[in-house]
């Protein structure tokens, strides 16, 4: 044992050298991490405030294989006080509140900030300000400390009252083979966010512009209190600690989401326990019997308030402005819950339009969302597409997902998305969500179903129609060779086909 070494990690120190977690593995995937980390921390500073987005783009060579990126958005902004800590800090930020947020840790923009660092060991940039002063600052990330190391700071009055964040940082990428990967993740962003306007300047000279099209916005998402179902001990014994001494464990546990006075004093004495008895008087062994209780008790699911859904317009707008389909069946569930985390998936199937039907490559057109972050990478082992393939008989639709010029619209909006990895690529197989799933793209299946009947019966009687016009035409040329008389226009033998009474089309005759 004398030998063995002893060594502890800080948690920058430890996703500096485990980065391929993140999805910054090599150059190529790095370029679309780096951007993708960076748009959405941009997008979260618009969306969660109720801002229309305005998020500008600008990614050039600086040198053979170093990239230099720079991002600005119309957000709040970042206090000044924080400023070193929102982009010098892992695990410090605005996300460690249970409602809805493209991160979850805090760690994208972190990651992005450290591989530049890693492979360029150039500073970060930041210019932010919430509409007084605009702060400049240029830093780096201690790695060894957690801690942010500042090399500039600079204010500059601001008589416009700008509000925002604009970020530089410089990094080793090929952006040559991650072009694709970039423009889909746009364009993807365009489809789930068709009221954001996207400026996009790349290293060839090239511009991505996607103007918004439409002034209506999803509602921000609310701070939820946590859910009883999704608590553990250690948690519940912080909320004891930081109550105050007065407070009983009646009022206690209203500070839990569904939990009214009622349901706990309901709770209280299913549980065999004094409801007037001082929360800070609790002993461990009475905390946990309420741990335990909570997860055997019948509470209310979570509400959606801590979520913000992307709505069915905005969807019909966003798969319209990018493939026109003939039809479009949108379905949002209502909210359900896994672990105590609500959640609410919408789901919509497009059809026909700009959706080529020759589907060369045989496989699924699916468009994945979660938070409404486009997912990229890795469908085969979202849960999404094991609902596609393994639970939906789509020949009880007539439907062919892998052959018909058919598209499916996955997202999913949640306090926490059950990601797999911590790369957000794919989300993982809970049985709640592959119910919810599985539930809203029946209700779609159904909806094209209907539609493609009447389409297929309206083809028909057209087809019918056609047929029994030449066979007018043929007798109307006959019997008006045999009675002397002029033949029928065109006009009334359609009166005739269309069913019209014999009286009423012998007055239009």
């Amino acid at each position: 044992m004398s030998s063995t070494k002893f060594k502890q990690l800080s948690p920058a120190e430890f996703f500096y050298n485990n980065r391929s977690m993140a999805g910054f593995d090599n150059p190529t995937r790095a370029v679309y991490t780096v951007m993708r980390e960076l748009i959405e921390n941009s997008l979260d500073a618009c969306d969660a405030h109720g801002i229309k987005p305005l998020i500008f783009v600008s990614l050039k060579r600086v040198a053979a294989d170093e990239l230099e990126v720079l991002i600005a958005d119309n957000g709040v902004g970042v206090p000044s006080r924080y400023i070193a800590d929102a982009f010098g800090r892992v695990f410090f930020g605005s996300k460690y509140t249970i409602r809805q947020s493209r991160g979850t840790f805090g760690l994208g923009g972190k990651m992005a900030i450290l591989y530049g660092q890693l492979t360029t060991g150039e500073p970060v940039n930041v210019a932010t300000s919430i509409g007084s002063d605009i702060h400049l600052v240029k830093l780096s990330i201690d790695i060894k400390l957690n801690q942010p190391i500042v090399h500039q700071k600079k204010i500059i009055h601001n008589p416009n009252s700008y509000r925002g964040t604009t970020i530089s940082l410089k990094f080793k990428g090929d952006y040559v083979s991650a072009r694709n990967r970039v423009i889909r993740y746009l364009r993807m962003t365009r489809i789930a966010l068709p009221y954001a306007s996207i400026i996009f300047f790349d290293p060839e000279n090239q511009v991505f512009l996607a103007p918004a099209l439409t002034e209506s916005m999803p509602k921000p998402p609310a701070e939820s209190k946590p859910h009883p179902y999704g608590v553990d001990i250690i948690k519940v014994r912080e909320m004891v600690d930081s109550s105050k001494r007065e407070v009983t464990l009646l009022k206690f546990l209203q500070k839990f989401s569904r939990i009214g006075v009622t349901t706990a004093s309901r709770f209280v004495a299913w549980l065999g326990l004094d409801p007037n008895r001082p929360v800070k008087k609790l002993s461990d062994d009475e905390i946990k019997k309420i741990v335990e209780g909570f997860k055997s008790f019948t509470f209310l699911p979570p509400d959606g308030s801590s979520l913000s859904p992307l709505g069915e317009q905005t969807i019909r707008t966003g798969l319209t402005s990018e493939y026109n389909p003939e039809f479009i069946s949108v379905t949002t569930r209502p909210p359900s819950a896994y672990e105590g985390f609500s959640f609410i998936v919408e789901a919509a199937l497009a059809y026909g339009g700009g959706i080529n039907s020759q589907n060369s490559s045989n496989e699924v057109r699916l468009l994945r969302f979660a938070n409404k972050i486009p997912l990229i990478y890795d469908s085969s082992n979202d849960v999404a597409m094991k609902v596609i393939e393994e639970d939906i008989d789509w020949t009880n639709y007539g439907l062919d997902p892998k052959v018909d010029p058919l598209l499916i619209f996955i997202h999913i909006a949640a306090s926490k998305v059950p990601f797999k990895t911590a790369g957000k690529e794919y989300v993982a197989d809970r049985d709640e969500v592959r119910r919810e799933i599985r539930l809203a793209l029946r209700k779609c299946a159904r909806d094209l179903k209907t539609y493609l009947s009447k389409k297929k019966r309206e083809q028909s009687f057209h087809m019918r129609n056609e047929k029994l016009l030449g066979y007018l035409n043929l007798i109307n040329k006959y019997s008006s060779a045999l009675s002397g008389r002029a033949p029928l226009e065109g006009r009334q033998l359609g009166l005739l086909i269309k069913g019209a009474k014999w009286d009423d089309a012998k007055e239009e005759i």
